[in-house]
C-alpha cells in the first residue's frame, strides 16, 4: 500500500470539513447527523472517523478554520502601508465570512451550540478573545502610526476599541441571521462611519 503523506492528510481533512459545512448550513450543527456529513463528502464512514473521530470535532475544525482566516485577513491589513482605519475591520471580517460560509447563520447556530455545550462554550469563548486580540492589535498598531500615539497608550486604545468592534461583527450576524429586512451594506456603511477611526 502507498505511503501516504502529510499533504493528502491535510488536504483529505480539508475536503470532509468543506462537506461538513455544507451539511451544517443546511441543517445546522446539532440537526446534522454523522451519516449526513458522510454522505455529502462521498466518502467511507472509516475515512470520516480516521481523520475526526466525533462530530463535535468536526465542528472544532470548522470554527478553527474560520477564525484563523479571520485572523489572517487582519494580519494582512495591518501589513499595509498606511493601513486601512480601524472602521474598515467589521467589513472586511463579515465578507471574509460571507465568502467562506455563505451565511453568517452558521456563527449564530455555533453560538446557539455553545449554550447548551461546554466544549462549544469554550470554543467560542477561544475564538472571541482570539479575534479581540488580533483586532486590540491592528487598532494599537493603527494608533501609533497614524496618529503617534505611545506604545502603552496605543494599546490601552486597542483593548478597548476591540469589544467594540466584535461586537459590531456579532451584530450583524445576528441581525443578518433573524431580520429578513436587514439591509447589511447599510449597517457597514454606518459602522464604517460612525466606529472610532
Amino acid at each position: 500500500m502507498p505511503k501516504v503523506t502529510e499533504e493528502y492528510r491535510i488536504a483529505r481533512r480539508q475536503e470532509i470539513a468543506d462537506a461538513a459545512l455544507r451539511a451544517f448550513r443546511r441543517k445546522g450543527f446539532h440537526a446534522t447527523s454523522m451519516a449526513e456529513i458522510i454522505s455529502e463528502a462521498g466518502l467511507s464512514a472509516g475515512a470520516i472517523y480516521g481523520h475526526f473521530p466525533s462530530k463535535e470535532a468536526l465542528v472544532m475544525e470548522v470554527a478553527t478554520r474560520i477564525i484563523d482566516t479571520r485572523v489572517a485577513d487582519v494580519e494582512h491589513l495591518a501589513s499595509l502601508d498606511p493601513m486601512p482605519a480601524p472602521s474598515a475591520l467589521p467589513r472586511m471580517l463579515v465578507e471574509g465570512m460571507q465568502r467562506e460560509l455563505g451565511s453568517p447563520s452558521v456563527m449564530l447556530q455555533l453560538w446557539g451550540e455553545a449554550v447548551t455545550d461546554p466544549t462549544v462554550r469554550e470554543l467560542a469563548g477561544s475564538v472571541v478573545s482570539r479575534l479581540r486580540t488580533v483586532v486590540g492589535r491592528y487598532v494599537s498598531r493603527w494608533q501609533q502610526r497614524e496618529h503617534g500615539r505611545a506604545a502603552d497608550e496605543a494599546d490601552a486604545l486597542g483593548a478597548e476599541q476591540a469589544v467594540l468592534f466584535v461586537a459590531a461583527v456579532q451584530s450583524y450576524i445576528v441581525q443578518a441571521s433573524l431580520l429578513p429586512d436587514f439591509d447589511g451594506e447599510s449597517y457597514l456603511r454606518a459602522q464604517e462611519k460612525y466606529l472610532p477611526r
